[in-house]
């Protein structure tokens, strides 16, 4: 039976609230695939090494084979432990916007033994760190996770916890930060062209305009496909 936590419930008290990150990233260890809100979506969460766990969870969303989960990260050196292509312009893309609505498209290290969904198969994998202060202090604790929207693959994101369609079992922990105001998507960035500023292209004009990239990247442009 999946527990609740009402974070709302654990502001001001910072042991409850360590308690309640102690027993969330001891659920995620153990191989559970929890319930987390980001800035305007809840999402499954499970441990990004754990293949059972992340194949679990895309047969709750009904995902298509091949689909691979994004990443969410704590830190930026996290970033340089799982991609081979952190370029100093990337890493500059980062500090300026993490934690926060960038979404970054990079190379996972050849050694790095997990399985996102798509079967080993992609050349890159998307990771940001996001501006949502539980998961964040969760994130800093757990390591790297897999997560993907808690809404059946193709259907807009959930924002009500009550919404989410998943059996009570097939879930850990749901930290409920009750009903979320709708947001825009993340802006999405991927390096089309190792080492050279200009091969960074923007593939989704999010709530990161690109006008506030380029003050940071002059170099940076919409991708043209």
């Amino acid at each position: 039976m999946a527990e609740v936590i009402d974070i709302a419930g654990l502001v001001g008290h910072p042991r409850k609230t360590k308690s309640a990150i102690e027993q969330v990233v001891a659920s995620l260890q153990s191989g559970a695939i929890n319930v987390f809100a980001i800035e305007s979506a809840y999402v499954y969460a499970c441990n990004a090494f754990d293949q059972d766990a992340v194949q679990r969870l895309h047969t709750l969303r009904g995902d298509d084979f091949g689909t691979a989960c994004q990443v969410m990260i704590g830190n930026v050196q996290t970033l340089e432990g799982l991609a081979q292509d952190v370029t100093p312009e990337i890493k500059k893309l980062a500090k300026s916007f993490w934690p926060g609505l960038l979404t970054l498209h990079v190379q996972p290290h050849r050694g790095l033994n997990w399985d996102l969904g798509d079967g080993g198969e992609l050349g890159e994998f998307a990771v940001r760190i996001p501006k949502s202060e539980f998961f964040l202090q969760v994130l800093a604790q757990s390591g790297p996770l897999a997560v993907a929207s808690a809404s059946l693959a193709g259907r807009p994101p959930v924002r009500d916890i009550g919404a989410i369609i998943a059996l009570y079992s097939d879930i850990g922990i749901y930290a409920d930060e009750g009903v979320l105001r709708a947001g825009k998507a993340s802006t999405v960035v991927r390096q089309s062209v190792i080492g050279v500023e200009s091969g960074l292209e923007v593939l989704r004009e999010g709530a990161i305009t690109l006008a506030r990239l380029q003050k940071v990247l002059p170099a940076i442009s919409l991708a043209t496909e």
